[in-house]
């Protein structure tokens, strides 16, 4: 409430007032400035327990008297919460909150989402059955049972308990929430509200937890259903299952109803089989308003679009289509405070740190990466064999650390780039000896616009560039691009240019549309195609037996050409025959700079060989510039890399000649195994065959 008003009320901070609408509930008063004098902010659960939704009017009181509870006696709302220390959780959760019998109550469940709990029975000395404080000598009980008489089975999550998708919930808001608080508002209007939503995004995003809030938020019955389920057993079924769904919605209204992969039952008709179109049709009559839908709103849920039938997207069905985007920096660190805040994290978490980190992750994977900080937090508090023994631990005294957060994220992978994962090398541009040119050119292409973006925008340059590095094979065109990643802070995906081939006419169109459009999704993102004149080759050299590869480039070319917004995607791609890439790549917004990773210096040689030998001990004496001296001219990265290899090897086993029982104490690389491995020195390219 505003401060003045509660001045008028004679209410306090940390007050209890009487809040009166079509039901009757108390609830602690907070002061805020943010709030307009006249009015209350109400939270969803609080406004459920006064049956009033945002608009009405509610008879606000002080009540002068609030005694602390002797007993309480919950029961789950809407599903069985099964959790052995569930009585142990729900009593610090509500310490200081005042109950009333028949008041639904919501608090963040340790296992994600929100539990909900209705007061069936309040008891103290003084209550009368009126409510009062839950103090930390409160008995507090939760049945085994559902809730006999709720005031209202909807979602179990808020707006409030979403987070990162500020822009999405607006637009939720305008189409569905308005038109089911103040239908008036279209009556006078003489049009009628947009009934249907269709939300697309990828698996994580948040869409069911959406339709979930947005039922709550309105007050509606939740009628969620997997579309998988309606499909099969018997002819017809499948149909009267809709019919059903949409008639139980219209006797419950205002009500929601939420269909999960959508695309399940209602795919393009033209590709589909006579069962699936009849779906397709007796969802269409449903949504078509034949008869009067009422206030039922119809939320679809997909992340695959372009596999739904037109005829469902048109006016009249689903109208509106919202796209639920992979999070940013900003909403990932929303996302992760609401998740966290049931945790007993330590002062030292810095949870901004961990939003840097998590590039490409979506609400689902943040979830999966809390849990897993628990789980590394219990094991470095009680060890694994502790946890294995069936004896009570002290659970009090976990707490979860920063580093527990940094294992976990060592072990979650983004779930939008799990077909592309990739293992990347904390590398950097430090760690690869010389290809200055190629590392000014990707510091200034691909770098500075991700570190300047205020200044690129000032410039009118987008976030977005192509290089194109090439040379012999083995001189670190891969490790480049991998520094690039690191450096940026950015994801990594990967691509050997076979690995989207396909022998099916279509499919590797699609694999290319389907790779760069995850990369914009997860934006910043590095796109490195490795052995790309395999998919972007000469059209002009493909034979009438290979037709198919002239659309891949043609896809490819479409893709890059910034058709669509590329911002944030960082396209290399790497060759050591540009001789058969297609011209056309070649051009200014696309891979519009070229840069040749040649073969190592010879002065480079015995650097390059030395980060190779990497921590292994080595004698004082050891000296490796004569040795790289005497090795052949041409040799590549690779080459020298496999020489630090061989030297290893070579200091191994001399180590078991002299100590056969394999110890490792006093093991080290002295110079005669260096002059040894320069016996199977190979070049693997050589000068007079790359030039």
């Amino acid at each position: 409430m505003n401060p003045v008003d509660m001045a008028e009320l004679g209410c306090l901070n940390g007050g209890v007032v009487a809040i009166s609408g079509r039901r009757s509930s108390s609830a602690v008063v907070l002061p805020s400035e943010d709030v307009d004098t006249g009015s209350i902010h109400l939270g969803a659960t609080t406004r459920l327990n006064v049956c009033s939704r945002v608009g009405d009017g509610v008879t606000v009181k002080v009540r002068k008297k609030v005694h602390t509870l002797n007993r309480v006696v919950f029961a789950p709302v809407g599903k069985v919460v099964e959790m052995s220390n569930l009585q142990d959780l729900v009593g610090p959760n509500l310490n200081g909150r005042f109950i009333g019998k028949g008041d639904h109550i919501t608090f963040p469940s340790p296992n994600g989402g929100v539990l909900e709990l209705q007061a069936e029975k309040v008891g103290g000395v003084f209550s009368m059955g009126s409510g009062g404080l839950i103090g930390p000598e409160t008995d507090v009980e939760v049945l085994g049972r559902m809730a006999r008489r709720p005031l209202l089975d909807t979602g179990d999550v808020s707006f409030a308990d979403i987070g990162g998708l500020d822009d999405v919930i607006k637009q939720i808001q305008e189409v569905a929430v308005v038109p089911l608080l103040h239908p008036q508002i279209f009556l006078r209007g003489g049009k009628p509200p947009i009934r249907g939503v269709l939300l697309d995004g990828e698996p994580g995003t948040g869409k069911s937890l959406l339709a979930r809030a947005l039922a709550r938020e309105t007050q509606a019955t939740f009628h969620a259903v997997s579309a998988p389920e309606i499909v099969g057993g018997c002819v017809g079924s499948a149909e009267e299952a809709l019919r059903d769904l949409f008639q139980n919605a219209k006797e419950e209204e205002p009500s929601v109803i939420f269909i999960d992969e959508i695309d399940s039952i209602a795919p393009d008709r033209y590709s589909s089989s006579e069962m699936s179109r009849r779906i397709v049709a007796q969802l269409l009559t449903l949504l078509d308003g034949i008869g009067d839908r009422g206030q039922v709103i119809v939320i679809g849920a997909t992340n695959r679009l372009d596999s739904i039938d037109p005829a469902v997207n048109r006016s009249g069905r689903f109208e509106r289509v919202i796209e639920c985007p992979v999070p940013n920096r900003d909403a990932r660190l929303e996302i992760l405070e609401i998740h966290t805040r049931g945790m007993p994290l330590t002062e030292g978490v810095d949870l901004g740190e961990i939003a840097d980190l998590t590039v490409g992750f979506v609400g689902a994977d943040i979830d999966h990466l809390c849990r897993e900080g628990v789980y590394r937090a219990a094991e470095r508090t009680y060890g694994f064999d502790r946890l294995l023994d069936i004896d009570e631990i002290g659970a009090a005294s976990l707490t979860i650390e920063h580093v527990d957060m940094l294992e976990a994220f060592s072990l979650v992978r983004p779930s939008i780039k799990r077909r592309y994962i990739k293992e990347i090398e904390e590398v950097d541009f430090d760690s690869i000896i010389g290809q200055d040119r190629a590392k000014a050119v990707l510091e200034e292409k691909l770098l500075n616009p991700l570190r300047f973006p205020e200044l690129y925008e000032a410039a009118g340059l987008s976030i977005g560039s192509g290089v194109l590095m090439h040379g012999p094979p083995g001189t670190g065109k891969t490790a480049l691009a991998r520094a690039v990643a690191n450096v940026a802070g950015a994801q990594f995906l990967s691509v050997k240019g076979p690995e989207l081939l396909s022998m099916w006419q279509g499919e590797s169109e699609r694999a290319v549309r389907t790779l760069l459009d995850k990369a914009r999704k997860m934006a910043p993102c590095v796109v490195f195609f490795d052995e790309f004149d395999s998919l972007g080759m000469d059209r002009g050299h493909v034979g009438p037996g290979n037709s198919g590869l002239a659309s891949v480039v043609n896809q490819l070319l479409t893709e890059l050409d910034g058709i669509d917004s590329r911002d944030g995607v960082l396209v290399i791609a790497a060759t050591n025959r540009r001789d058969l890439i297609d011209t056309a790549f070649l051009r200014e917004g696309r891979l519009g700079s070229q840069v040749e990773v040649g073969l190592p210096e010879r002065r480079e040689y015995w650097q390059i060989i030395d980060r190779h030998l990497g921590d292994a001990p080595r004698s004082p004496k050891l000296d490796l510039r004569p040795f790289s001296d005497s090795l052949p001219d041409g040799m590549s990265g690779a080459d020298l890399a496999g020489i630090g290899k061989r030297v290893r090897e070579l200091s191994v086993r001399r180590h078991l000649e002299t100590n056969p029982e394999g110890k490792a104490s006093g093991f080290m690389i002295r110079q005669e195994d260096v002059d040894a491995a320069s016996e199977g020195a190979l070049v693997s390219v050589g000068m007079e065959t790359w030039t």
